[in-house]
């Protein structure tokens, strides 16, 4: 199966990209349909699930979860759906071409040789589109979204350490960083549908 899988950074896009993405190649997007579907195959409420999913990511949880966690019902709970995540990527991968937004999806399905994407851009461009597309109650000062964004890239490298001593955002960890500061992302997701493509017909696994 070919899968795509991108990392971003928050504002610059990614969500948008893999949207179009997916739908251009033909290919199934996920994103939110991660957490409703873990939390429909656990019987959870669909939001504990993302933020279980979410707390996760400020927990010094090794891959091999072979910790004890003693009486600690949350945190045990938050490991079964860590390791239900798992389960359900690798299950979506062997299932259909697809691409996937964020979920640590790149390093979690290593072995079925995705094609890597890393999205971003300068902080203006960011604050910028975080104000566009912000709901009227989430009204921040650019200076709040500045702190906000890096909030969150910042909780996004974390996660990313939990599964792979490396850096995120590192470019030798991808096969393709796009910079969207002022650009269109419609009109540049044809060329990254080709360049997807392309690697696809002539990568091969190593």
């Amino acid at each position: 199966m070919n899968i795509i899988t991108i990392s971003r950074e928050f504002g610059s896009g990614g969500r948008e990209i893999g949207r179009r993405l997916a739908d251009i190649l033909g290919y199934t997007y996920y994103d939110r349909e991660i957490e409703i579907s873990i939390a429909e195959r656990m019987n959870m409420d669909v939001d504990y699930v993302a933020h279980a999913m979410d707390q996760e990511m400020l927990m010094n949880i090794p891959l091999h979860f072979g910790r004890t966690f003693g009486d600690s019902y949350a945190m045990k709970q938050q490991v079964d759906i860590l390791v239900e995540k798992q389960r359900f990527l690798k299950e979506i991968a062997s299932a259909s071409h697809c691409v996937i937004v964020g979920r640590a999806a790149d390093v979690i399905l290593s072995e079925f040789h995705p094609f890597k994407m890393f999205i971003y851009a300068d902080m203006e461009h960011k604050i910028k589109r975080c104000q566009k597309y912000a709901k009227e109650e989430e009204n921040l000062s650019p200076r709040e979204m500045k702190k906000m964004i890096r909030k969150v890239d910042s909780r996004r490298f974390q996660y990313h350490r939990m599964f792979l001593n490396t850096d995120w955002g590192d470019k030798n960890q991808y096969h393709l960083c796009v910079n969207t500061t002022g650009v269109n992302i419609k009109s540049i997701v044809p060329i990254l549908a080709d360049y997807s493509s392309a690697w696809f017909r002539n990568s091969k696994p190593e």
